[in-house]
């Protein structure tokens, strides 16, 4: 049987403090470059009284009905069926009739190793588990879209939304550990790419992403001088193709501007963890302080004036991701085309995910028959053309850097194709963004505005879509 310990008294209804106790838990995580480290908390809400905690891969995977690693959410679970001598699927038997759950990531709705979801494991309790209260909704790193807080809902359970703990969640959604790297866990051309006769010595959570597992890998080098590498690690095929299409757009870049962007160094695969692919590249320590705009503009200039499509063509030689949204980047003659052709695709994701919308429906048309037209047509006609130049595809202010060592700015995260230049300011236009007019004014001091210029500002509305 499974013992806890005592908890921290916490007030009635103070979820920030439950989720930061849930934080806690997932801190206790074992490495798993496929798992985020989840923590969980279980709770009697009329009484305010802790029932049970969870974190990711806390109980053995053994147990009767569960051959793989356990979730928090089930481990929480499995404590009180346990206390109370009885099987998992009676657990609605003994708990509480207003019991919540307070869980840092969204619960699960699928699951590779098949096993039965956190969904469908809260579902099965009869409506005892009344409220779920999350950190933050799941990324879709390794299973895709996560469908599950509607179908808790559709099933008459409460989710909300703690707000505040995001960054804090997603410092260490999943983690990697020295031993992954120096057990021949990696495909060959992972260490043919280190320095020969180099030992890691330290895998540790650098940065934020939403689709995978970021850090930083320090190597000791058979001299013993020390050596930082940049190494992201994604699962699943689409993982696969994401770092593929991220090594190949660094890649370009570097090529084109290498001073501008830390050298890729490799992507493949770990052995002894199944279906898991990584991108490593230089590290760099950034700032994530803005660049002067017009260091910035210089090097994006070069980068778009330098670069030349291999096939004078738009397009790019393999699937880039947006975001984890593959991108179609398949070679056009004209900028139209492409450009329309990669909003057909990105709409039918949206509707895809969302649904039918009968308003929006009204609306894609006039888009695809009258604004794209207007708006790209005249760039290429009346003897006018467009140079396909190498854009990096989502830059916006988080993918962008300063050198602390060189005090230069510095881009990454790329999911790059041969575009109209301009393309690359859509991610600048809403107000969200960091890169102002200034940035804008700067890039044009060194590359002339797109004719007819008159169109300017409509085209940037356009690439904004």
């Amino acid at each position: 049987m499974t013992t806890e310990t005592s908890h921290p008294a916490i007030a009635a209804g103070d979820h920030k403090a439950y989720m930061a106790y849930a934080l806690e838990k997932a801190r206790l995580s074992p490495p798993a470059p496929t798992k985020f480290c989840v923590g969980a908390v279980l709770v009697d809400a009329d009484k305010n009284e802790i029932l049970s905690t969870g974190y990711s891969m806390e109980l053995p995977g053994d147990r009767p009905g569960d051959p793989g690693n356990t979730h928090a959410e089930q481990c929480c679970f499995i404590k009180v069926a346990e206390r109370h001598n009885i099987p998992e699927d009676r657990l609605s038997e003994v708990l509480p009739r207003n019991t919540a759950l307070y869980t840092t990531m969204e619960p699960c709705n699928e699951r590779l190793s098949g096993n039965r979801t956190c969904v469908d494991r809260i579902l099965s309790l009869k409506g005892a588990v009344k409220v779920v209260y999350v950190g933050i909704k799941e990324p879709e790193t390794f299973i895709g879209q996560n469908l599950g807080r509607k179908k808790l809902e559709d099933g008459g359970v409460v989710v909300e939304h703690v707000e505040g703990m995001e960054q804090q969640i997603l410092e260490r959604p999943c983690r990697l550990s020295v031993t992954t790297f120096n057990n021949s866990g990696v495909t060959t051309n992972f260490f043919a790419e280190l320095p020969k006769g180099c030992r890691v010595t330290l895998v540790e959570s650098h940065g934020i992403s939403f689709w995978a597992s970021t850090n930083r890998l320090d190597v000791e080098l058979a001299d013993g001088t020390p050596l930082s590498f940049f190494i992201k690690v994604l699962s699943g095929e689409t993982g696969k193709n994401m770092v593929h299409g991220e090594y190949e757009s660094m890649k370009a870049i570097y090529a084109v501007t290498p001073e501008f962007a830390p050298k890729p160094i490799a992507w493949g695969s770990l052995i002894n963890t199944p279906d898991t692919h990584f991108f490593l590249c230089q590290f760099r320590e950034m700032t994530s302080q803005m660049p002067d705009p017009h260091k910035f503009g210089a090097r994006l200039a070069a980068l778009h004036q330098g670069s030349v499509s291999p096939t004078g063509k738009f397009g790019f030689h393999v699937t880039t991701y947006s975001g984890n949204l593959p991108q179609t980047n398949g070679w056009e003659d004209s900028w139209e085309v492409f450009f329309t052709k990669n909003m057909r695709w990105a709409l039918d994701w949206e509707i895809a995910a969302k649904g039918y919308d009968a308003e929006f429906d009204k609306l894609v048309p006039p888009l695809f028959d009258k604004v794209i037209p207007r708006l790209l047509r005249p760039l290429e006609t009346e003897g006018r053309s467009v140079k396909p130049s190498l854009v990096h595809g989502d830059l916006w202010y988080a993918n962008s850097g300063i050198d602390l060592e060189t005090n230069e700015p510095l881009i990454f995260d790329a999911c790059c194709f041969y575009a109209h230049n301009e393309y690359e300011f859509g991610q600048w236009r809403p107000v969200c963004n960091r890169f102002g007019p200034e940035y804008l004014a700067a890039y044009h001091s060194y590359v002339q505005i797109s004719a007819p210029e008159e169109d300017y500002d409509g085209r940037l509305d356009l690439y904004k879509l």
